[in-house]
């Protein structure tokens, strides 16, 4: 029993309550004592609880205080105790090991270390009758006891590193989403103020440019009409800036689809897309749709392409995005061949997005070969946390 359990302490997964219950009893059994307690250090260090016994979990709160009793001394000294005709004074404690009035019990108490020699807990085998447990014993329930230390501090790092990654994707969706909310209210101070204002200012050069033709000025009527084609070009571009600045299509379409909507939104040149269907959380979604639109948007202005070819794809482990163009490229190891101007800020907003979303972004580009951004994020469904 005892070298199933060694065995089964090597095998990867988490330990349950039913799991510890059977290293436990293989610990009894393996010295021939009448059971065995397994303590737990508490997360805040405070003391030790009692988990399982070698029959079933524990289901009375019993917390030994760190340093104080046997079973505190042997977590904080580090080193295994025996003990011959022990009567302890906690009543829970005393009707876990079985004991009546006056009775005493032999133990031996040994310490579950993790590899830093951090005490995780204690493991402690009793007997009623009262006997010595000898140091061969011991060394019988040494590798179970150090392979438990093992798996009990792998388990709770992963716990903490499970904690950590759903603290930084609340943290990432909420930057993301208060980053959305801040281009939500510029796109509506824009709607509201500027484009009305300019609107209202080209109808106003329209009727200016009609009455001063009419009162024999075409000279001046002419330069209102320059100036008129200057405000729709100016109304234009901010109606521009502001569906830039708002992605309802995410909501709307999902990633895939808002992908290929904004691909075709590209009336300067045409971008081929490739795009698979893709579940992922909101804030993901939105960061891998703005790497796409601030890529397409350097293609257009800044990298005078023909071409630019748009691609989506889910490997199961990873999405990656894709943006390839065709146009003057640029050298990113040379200072003297830097980014075309305007773009620098574009690279590092897509690589903070990225990271935001828990991936990684590059850029592949050289001079006359056109570029190649790709942002690679963990393919975490909707919702689910990390």
């Amino acid at each position: 029993m005892l070298e199933e359990w060694v065995d089964r302490l090597t095998r990867p997964g988490d330990l349950d309550d039913a799991d510890l219950v059977g290293v436990a009893a293989a610990a009894a059994a393996a010295v021939g004592a009448d059971g065995a307690l397994l303590f737990l250090a508490e997360p805040d260090g405070s003391g030790l609880r009692a988990q399982v016994s070698d029959t079933g979990p524990v289901t009375r709160t019993l917390v030994l205080p760190s340093g104080t009793g046997v079973v505190g001394r042997v977590a904080e000294d580090r080193v295994a105790a025996v003990l011959v005709d022990d009567s302890p004074r906690n009543a829970t404690h005393r009707s876990l090991l079985g004991l009546g009035p006056g009775q005493t019990v032999s133990r031996a108490c040994l310490p579950v270390l993790g590899p830093s020699r951090s005490c995780l807990g204690v493991l402690a085998v009793h007997a009623q009758a009262t006997r010595d447990f000898s140091p061969a014993a011991l060394t019988t329930l040494e590798p179970l006891v150090s392979l438990l230390g093992v798996r009990l501090a792998a388990q709770g790092a992963a716990g903490q590193l499970a904690a950590q990654r759903a603290a930084w994707e609340e943290l990432a969706a909420a930057a993301v989403a208060a980053q959305e909310a801040e281009r939500r209210r510029v796109a509506a101070e824009l709607h509201d103020g500027v484009t009305q204002t300019v609107a209202s200012l080209a109808f106003h050069l329209s009727a200016a440019a009609v009455a001063l033709e009419g009162a024999g000025q075409p000279f001046a009527a002419e330069q209102l009409r320059t100036a008129r084609e200057l405000a729709d070009l100016a109304l234009s571009e901010a109606r521009a800036a502001m569906t830039g600045l708002r992605a309802p299509v995410l909501d709307d379409l999902g990633l895939a689809a808002g992908l290929e909507s904004l691909a075709r939104s590209i009336g300067e040149l045409p971008v081929s897309v490739e795009v698979d269907p893709v579940d992922l959380a909101d804030h993901v979604a939105t960061a891998l749709y703005r790497i796409a639109q601030e890529a397409l948007h350097n293609a257009v202005r800044h990298a005078g392409a023909t071409q630019v070819t748009l691609r989506l794809v889910d490997t199961g482990d990873v999405v990656v995005l894709t943006v390839s163009d065709d146009g003057v490229g640029f050298s990113p190891q040379r200072p003297s061949a830097p980014p075309p101007p305007g773009s620098r800020l574009g690279l590092a907003g897509m690589a903070e997005r990225a990271g935001l979303a828990g991936g990684w972004f590059d850029v592949r580009a050289s001079p006359g070969s056109g570029t190649v951004v790709r942002a690679v994020v963990p393919a975490r469904r909707g919702k689910e946390a990390p």
